[in-house]
């Protein structure tokens, strides 16, 4: 939307080195917080507050690098019906980054980096620095009651002595809450600046307009609610690119045309043998397509043999697979192969991470009925809930073949049916949109809190699946 704007204005400005770098290995998890840490006991002691008993949903999007792999994840709480009172904000915040410590977000920290939103009122509070520095950038949000002060400044620098690092968005600190003459102090502190895609233009425009990424060119920028990918476009090609490193928003899940439009051998093949696991194939048949394509073959006996699968034994063949797994599991975990055949397509790769995520989600409500076939049809329902943006091609003309079972399909094309409201609540959850969560919730008789607490164990079981398969995101560079 703002591509002609911003193409025009960032020609002006000075390139800034881009700092990516290759894969690194994926780091042993954090330990987790102590439970009776000073910062808990003090949350505990602490008088009632005029405050929500409870957050409600903590949303976390994914943010993305330049090679559209996830890297890290945006936490924050929709505050709108919230209405937090003035003076309450700091508060909210303790409320939040307890929410987080219960959540167990330090299982996500292992493999991701994290992003989450407080005032910056609340710099003096003790919680901050029971949280891993090495992991968590706090975007500083302005105050509601005041303006930046030079104590402030001085707490941001003893928090920064402890490796802490922050981010905020400058068009969101106007005269009215940031001086100007403690607009450098402040913006030259920040590891991360924000353009948020989503504010109105002239919003946007301004920090543009302000030339600060040639006032600061060591910051880092993160570009925020990308809608399309015209907008990433514009991130990644336009003039002055090279001052984003950090990606967020829906734009992942619009539908992209095949290069030249030509269609990967690999996923051709891995349809081809859903299509004979459907049509009852013999397994003999089913490994002779596998034995075409050994780099397939390798990577499905890798993934089978991985401990999320909890086998005895390790399985050699296709026909072990099968007669150990069935048919219906061998399916499922096929749909895997389909967004791993890109070897170096990021953009493949967050779309498995995302299907992977709605596809746990989904089993893990089903599972909570006692319904196994269900669960399994769910899983699929959110496997393949993005197949049409994988393939370049649109539904239902990518699930026909695979003779899905009716829910699922209804589900995934039409929006409708028996598995609707389950996939309606996945989206809402990426979307952290509460008022859709607790109307859904309320349609499937779930707690908002499990569905909470379902949604981050689907995001960890994801980390540990592409672990597994040895598939892995540079998350050092974050």
């Amino acid at each position: 939307m703002l591509k002609n704007l911003i193409s025009g204005l960032t020609g002006r400005m000075k390139k800034s080195s881009d700092s990516t770098s290759d894969e690194q290995p994926v780091p042993a998890p954090f330990t987790e917080l102590a439970h009776d840490s000073p910062a808990s006991r003090q949350l505990e002691n602490a008088p009632p507050l005029d405050l929500p008993p409870t957050l409600g949903f903590v949303s976390h999007q994914p943010v993305m690098d330049r090679l559209q792999r996830v890297v890290a994840y945006d936490f924050f709480v929709r505050q709108g019906k919230r209405n937090i009172a003035a003076g309450k904000q700091q508060e909210f915040d303790r409320l939040m980054l307890s929410t987080l410590q219960n959540m167990d977000i330090f299982r996500l920290l292992a493999f991701r980096r994290a992003f989450v939103h407080i005032s910056i009122d609340t710099l003096d509070e003790p919680m901050l620095s029971n949280m891993p520095a090495s992991s968590v950038i706090f975007v500083l949000e302005p105050s509601q009651t005041g303006s930046v002060s030079e104590d402030m400044i001085k707490r941001l620098d003893a928090l920064k002595q402890k490796a802490m690092r922050f981010a905020l968005e400058p068009a969101a600190y106007d005269p009215g809450c940031l001086p100007a003459h403690l607009q450098n102090d402040l913006f030259s502190r920040m590891d991360f600046m924000i353009l948020d895609f989503d504010a109105p233009s002239a919003k946007v425009l301004e920090p543009i307009l302000d030339q600060l990424p040639k006032r600061y060119p060591t910051v880092r920028w993160m570009a925020r609610n990308v809608g399309t990918a015209e907008d990433l476009d514009v991130c990644l090609r336009g003039p002055g690119h090279n001052r984003f490193a950090l990606f967020h928003g829906p734009f992942i899940a619009t539908v992209r045309a095949l290069e030249g439009g030509k269609v990967d051998a690999s996923q051709t093949r891995v349809l081809q043998i859903m299509r004979m696991l459907r049509a009852n194939a013999a397994a003999a048949e089913i490994e002779t397509q596998f034995k075409l394509d050994s780099v397939l073959l390798f990577k499905l006996l890798r993934f089978m043999n991985s401990p999320v699968h909890g086998l005895s034994r390790k399985v050699q063949t296709i026909e072990e697979t099968l007669l150990l797994l069935g048919r219906e599991t061998l399916f499922k975990w096929l749909s895997m192969l389909l967004f791993t055949s890109r070897k170096d397509d990021g953009t493949a790769v967050s779309l498995l991470e995302k299907s992977l995520i709605r596809a746990r989600l989904l089993e893990r409500m089903g599972s909570y009925r006692g319904n196994r076939v269900e669960a399994e049809h769910l899983f699929l329902t959110g496997m393949f809930s993005m197949l049409d943006v994988l393939l370049g091609a649109p539904f239902p003309d990518v699930l026909d073949p695979l003779e899905l079972a009716s829910p699922v399909r209804e589900a995934v094309v039409e929006q409708r049916g028996m598995f609707a409201p389950f996939l309606s609540m996945a989206l809402a959850c990426e979307q952290g949109d509460t008022e859709q969560i607790e109307a859904l919730a309320k349609v499937l008789d779930f707690d908002v809190d499990l569905v909470n607490q379902y949604y981050m164990d689907a995001a960890v079981w994801a980390q540990v699946v592409l672990r597994d398969s040895e598939v892995h995101n540079n998350v050092e560079a974050v």
